[in-house]
This record gives structure tokens, C-alpha cells and sequence, in this order.
């Protein structure tokens, strides 16, 4: 491709020119986001096509290259510039009136309103993409539209959604279905991405160790050899992996690798998550000070991206961090500022119809309320939440807040 562009540069100018350098230029970009990430390699060469598309009035190519600076502020964690490039992507997908740009415009503005916490708006953006979507009719079409299929991205982040929304049993049928469905199409950089998503991300924020360890596992293996780009993503949920299994010292030092990773490149996607992962591992190792250090630089974090998926769970992991510091001398302020974060955490995830969130900071609140002899308070909150609950009851979340119940009546 590079040599292909030195050999246009000595061409005359002239319409047809132009639009061989379109090509190659889109062909480059996709190249380097596979080969380095989204660097700021492709941001240069992704402008210079959107320039080129608009001069050649290529409403389909300024479509394709509009929603691809999207994914690269979306992946630099700049999510309301990532959401403006999406929606703008949406209406140029529109007016090409072309079925397969719409679906992959779609799918876009879905991630970046997961990321932003928008649950139930991002659900609906991925459900018109997989309603549209026939693997066997769309992977080769999909893949070589953006290098990756994104109706299998679609259907992975459409289960997290899930999960945050309540429906616990639905997430998990969907990401067994998503994760068969990428091994079967066989394309790695497909299956990086349903590995990532339907498999990694989904257990890490359902806290489930027994699907953990293969995913996990075959990520590292996959980014290490085929996909670099992923290789920070990979560490990190290899790291949540290992301390969910008790692994704790290991999973650790995985996951500061993963920070490692992300600071040495552009990628600040999900950062917010890596170190939400990193203060929870902190507060089961006993090491509540750095637990509480990680959790501030999470919510800065969080204040300067917008990146919100994972807030209500790192204003819980705060409270839960305060009770465990068993400072003395500042134990009742510590009482109050925990109680506090665990509200904070509850209005957060009612804001965003986040019911598992919701439950997990409730079990968090209700347990600090019993220890200060509050029980009738406390059974009352966690029972409201647990008693919306019509699927679930054997996932870890459900089990604990129901035996927590037990011990309340």
C-alpha cells in the first residue's frame, strides 16, 4: 500500500487518481488499526481520506471513514467527539440508503453509548443491527467494510447490556450463542472482538470465575500472536481473571501491566474498567490504602472521558474500600462517606436502568446498614431490588443478595 501511494504521488493530478488514492489510503488505514491499534497513524491517514471522500463527493466512502474516526475517539475514550462522529456517520449511512452502512453506522453509536453508560439507548441501536444481521448472508460483506464483523460486535455488547439491565440468564444464553458463533466463522479479528466482549467483559462485570479462565486465556494467545493491537485489553481481563480465581498477587500485577499497556499507547478505552478491576482485586487483597488511590484516579477518570459503564460499581468498591481501611481515629467519618458512596452508586445505576448494578450496591449498603443494627432499613432496600428480579437467581449477585435476605427476615 505504501508503495502503491509513492507511485500515485509522481502522477499527474486527475479525477481517477484520486480516487485509486481513496482506496488505498482506506486499504492503509485498516491496516495499521490491525497491525498497531488506533494509533495516531491511522487518525492521519483516516483524514486524508475523509478529505479526499469529500472532494470526490463519495458520500459511501465519507460514510465508511467518518464511522472509523468514530471507533478512533471512541478508543481514545474522547466519547461525546466518538458520539458526534457516530451520529454524523448515521445520517451519511442514511442518505446512501445502502442496508449494510446503516447496520455498521448502528452498531457504532451503540459502543460509544455503552461506554457512556446508556444502557437501554445503546441496546436499541444494536438490536436494528442484529435483527438485519445473517452471518452466513453478512460476515465476508461486514469484515470487508471495517476488517471485523460487526454484527458479532454487535451481538457481544448487546449481552453486556443486557447484564447491566437485569436480565443475567438472557446475557449469558447470548454470549455462549456470540462465542460459538466467532469460533465457527473462524476470522481473528472477529474473534478477538467476541472474545473481548461476549466472553472477557461479560464475566468480568457479572463476577463469573468458572467461564473465565478459556476466554481469558485464548485472548492472550490470540493477541500475542495475530492481533497486538488487543494485547492490552487481553492482560487486563487476564488479570480479572486470575483474581477471580484467587489468584490475587498474580491478577495484580496482570492488570498494572495492562495500565502499563494502555499509558504506553493512545488506547484509554475502558480504562475506567482495568482500573475498577485493579481497586476490587486491591480490596480482597487487604490492601485498602492503594484500593482507594486506584478508585480516584478511576473516577478522575471517569470526569474527564464520560466513560460511565462501570461508575456505580467504582462508587461501591469505595465504600467497600472505606469500611476496610479501619482507621480509628476516623472510623465514623469513614462510616459516613462509605454510606454515602453506596448511595451514590445506587442513584447512579437507577439513572441509567443499571439493575445489576443496582442489586450489587444495594447488597453492599444492606450489609453496611445490618452491622449498624438497621435491619428493617436494610431488608426493605435489598428486598424492592431482588424482588424485580424474574431470571438470574443462580448467579453470584442473586445468590448473595438472597442469602443476605435470609439473614435480614
Amino acid at each position: 500500500l505504501q508503495q502503491g501511494l509513492a507511485l500515485l504521488a509522481a502522477q499527474p493530478d486527475h479525477h481517477e487518481r484520486d480516487r485509486l488514492e481513496l482506496a488505498l489510503q482506506f486499504t492503509l488505514g485498516m491496516a495499521q488499526v490491525g497491525q498497531m491499534g488506533y494509533e495516531r497513524e491511522a487518525q492521519q491517514t483516516y483524514t486524508k481520506v475523509r478529505d479526499l471522500a469529500r472532494q470526490l463527493g463519495e458520500t459511501s466512502a465519507l460514510c465508511r471513514v467518518t464511522g472509523e474516526l468514530a471507533c478512533l475517539y471512541y478508543v481514545w475514550a474522547e466519547h461525546q467527539r466518538a458520539r458526534e462522529l457516530a451520529e454524523e456517520t448515521l445520517v451519511l449511512a442514511k442518505q446512501t440508503q445502502e442496508p449494510v452502512l446503516v447496520a455498521m453506522a448502528t452498531s457504532y453509536l451503540g459502543f460509544v453509548l455503552f461506554a457512556l453508560g446508556e444502557f437501554t439507548s445503546a441496546r436499541e441501536q444494536f438490536r436494528h443491527v442484529i435483527e438485519f444481521y445473517n452471518p452466513s448472508q453478512h460476515h465476508r460483506s461486514f469484515v470487508a467494510l471495517r476488517g471485523a464483523d460487526f454484527g458479532v460486535s454487535a451481538l457481544a455488547y448487546d449481552a453486556c447490556c443486557l447484564w447491566c439491565l437485569g436480565f443475567p440468564d438472557q446475557a449469558a444464553k447470548q454470549g455462549e450463542e456470540t462465542l460459538a458463533l466467532v469460533h465457527k466463522l473462524g476470522h481473528p479479528f472477529t474473534l478477538v472482538d467476541g472474545l473481548a466482549y461476549a466472553g472477557c467483559l461479560l464475566n468480568e462485570m457479572r463476577q463469573d470465575a468458572p467461564t473465565s479462565p478459556a476466554n481469558g486465556e485464548e485472548l492472550v494467545q490470540l493477541a500475542t500472536a495475530k492481533t497486538p493491537g488487543w494485547l492490552a485489553t487481553a492482560t487486563w481481563f487476564w488479570g480479572g481473571t486470575l483474581v477471580m480465581q484467587g489468584r490475587l498477587e498474580n491478577g495484580i500485577v496482570e492488570l498494572r501491566l495492562s495500565m502499563e499497556h494502555k499509558q504506553s499507547g493512545h488506547e484509554r478505552c475502558y480504562k475506567t474498567g482495568c482500573l475498577c478491576s485493579l481497586a476490587r482485586a486491591q480490596a480482597k487483597a487487604g490492601h485498602p490504602e492503594e484500593g482507594l488511590d486506584t478508585v480516584s484516579e478511576a473516577l478522575a477518570e471517569v470526569e474527564q472521558t464520560d466513560e460511565r459503564y462501570t461508575e456505580a460499581e467504582i462508587y461501591r468498591l469505595r465504600g467497600e474500600l472505606l469500611l476496610a481501611q479501619g482507621n480509628e481515629h476516623e472510623a465514623e467519618a469513614s462510616l459516613r462517606q462509605a454510606e454515602s458512596c453506596f448511595q451514590d452508586a445506587i442513584e447512579i445505576a437507577r439513572r441509567q436502568q443499571a439493575k445489576s448494578w443496582e442489586l450489587r450496591a444495594t447488597t453492599s449498603l444492606a450489609r453496611h446498614w445490618q452491622a449498624q443494627g438497621k435491619r428493617n432499613e436494610a431488608r426493605a432496600a435489598l428486598g424492592e431490588v431482588y424482588d424485580w428480579f424474574t431470571e438470574g437467581f443462580e448467579t453470584p449477585d442473586l445468590v448473595e443478595a438472597k442469602a443476605l435476605l435470609e439473614v435480614l427476615s
